[in-house]
């Protein structure tokens, strides 16, 4: 008999796994019949059920995706993963209280789990409760001391409440701790940009580039904030560097159409217009580009090609998405970068009605249980009571960093030594922009 057990968590194991690829190459039916089979063969197989679910809220089924989390609970008891996927559907439904509880209940599954943590914080930061979110982000980065996205999402919380000192803090400790990670140096070096100035900036932007010389989005960060400054033969050179690397990327098209604006202001309206088009080869979705583009023409009095160009644009989108243009200020700017990072923390924050007819409500599922909801409350008002926590004091007691290094960024960093700690390949050549002297017009290749 254990034998058949045995057998049949092997084959729910596999199913699973097919399951998981076929949903990948687009395949939803087919999909959709591995991960029952999957739980034909072993009920108690949790991931095939949170595996569905996730696939059905992913076509829009929203009521089959909670039916399938709800009864994963039901069959194999509580778990993290589930609670959060249910309090991210109570979030875009906009009952905020219930997340919360469901967020509680992920973090007492797993207290380490940091992507409860920063997900639950993320969602106060919307609701603009900000001294509790800074309470979960700290208890994020106690549960996975060395996690990048959690040192990097605090510290863009904390640039956007102002704390700039803190801010740069926690981008320190968090480049500190992973020192071969090229998005945070990114972020650091656009904060700086704003907040102190382009010099330590592009400093910054070389230590990125020496880390990772294939990350695209520094080199166009790096572009951005030239031209911001008036170098635009620089800012050419780094966004061609950009394009050397891949061209045929998403990156690639956000380059192109970064580069259009920059001709566009320099009044090279021809060259302007082949970026465009060339970004619009590469990624003709990129609703930036066509918006840009459609500006560009209308404010040189061509307001039937803008209509035209718009037009083009609405007839052959395959979905809605974001104005993000790169002529933004520096958070519009940031959010590309860290897209990748933060897109399972991402809520609706806009106007559209609340979605709570899309849900079928079920009483006795223990999620609207008032003990659940009072026990969340409490823990609420414990928390934000709670002591202070002592940044320079976690630093040096369980990661063992120098907190006065690490601000500075002076190494060594460490207290002691860790073999664990990345060592800097310090032989990789650093690229330096050519001294040329800006020019109105350039060669598109």
């Amino acid at each position: 008999m254990w034998r058949l057990g045995l057998s049949l968590r092997m084959v729910a194991r596999q199913h699973k796994g097919w399951a998981v690829l076929e949903r990948k190459m687009g395949n939803i039916k087919k999909a959709r019949k591995l991960f029952d089979a999957a739980i034909a063969a072993n009920k108690k197989h949790v991931a095939a059920w949170h595996g569905w679910a996730c696939l059905e809220i992913s076509e829009g089924n929203l009521n089959k995706g909670r039916d399938l989390l709800q009864k994963g609970i039901r069959y194999c008891g509580p778990n993290e993963y589930i609670f959060q996927t249910l309090a991210l559907l109570e979030v875009k439904a906009k009952r905020y209280e219930k997340a919360q509880s469901l967020f509680l209940q992920a973090t007492k599954c797993n207290p380490k789990s940091c992507a409860s943590w920063l997900a639950w914080a993320q969602l106060e930061a919307v609701q603009e409760n900000y001294l509790f979110a800074r309470c979960l982000f700290e208890k994020a980065i106690q549960a996975s001391p060395k996690n990048r996205f959690a040192w990097h999402i605090w510290a863009l919380f904390e640039a956007n409440q102002g704390e700039y000192d803190k801010a740069r803090k926690i981008f320190r400790v968090g480049h500190a701790l992973n020192p071969r990670d090229p998005v945070i140096l990114q972020s650091l070096a656009l904060f700086e940009y704003k907040c102190s100035s382009p010099t330590i900036a592009r400093e910054i932007f070389k230590q990125a580039g020496q880390v990772d010389p294939r990350h695209q989005p520094i080199w166009i960060a790096w572009g951005w904030t030239e031209w911001k400054e008036g170098n635009i033969a620089t800012a050419r050179e780094l966004y061609q560097r950009a394009l050397s690397i891949d061209s045929s990327s998403a990156d690639a098209a956000r380059c192109l159409q970064a580069w259009g604006i920059l001709e566009e202001r320099e009044g090279n309206i021809a060259t302007a217009r082949r970026l465009f088009k060339s970004s619009l080869n590469v990624d003709s979705q990129n609703v930036a580009t066509w918006m840009s583009w459609a500006t560009m023409e209308e404010n040189q009095g061509n307001s039937v090609r803008a209509e035209e160009i718009r037009n083009l644009y609405f007839q052959q989108r395959t979905e809605v998405v974001g104005d993000a243009s790169w002529d933004v200020d520096l958070s519009g700017f940031l959010a590309p970068a860290i897209n990748r990072i933060k897109g399972f923390l991402t809520f609706d924050k806009g106007n559209e009605k609340p979605e709570s007819s899309s849900f079928q409500q079920d009483e006795g599922d223990g999620f609207n249980n008032p003990d659940v909801i009072n026990t969340s409350k409490r823990f609420l008002d414990n928390t934000k009571g709670g002591a202070s926590f002592d940044l320079d004091s976690f630093l040096r007691e369980k990661l063992s960093l120098d907190a006065s290094r690490v601000y500075s960024g002076s190494e060594p960093y460490f207290l002691k030594k860790n073999k664990n700690n990345l060592k800097r390949n310090k032989n990789k050549s650093v690229w330096k922009p050519s001294k040329t002297k800006n020019t109105g017009t350039s060669s598109v290749t």
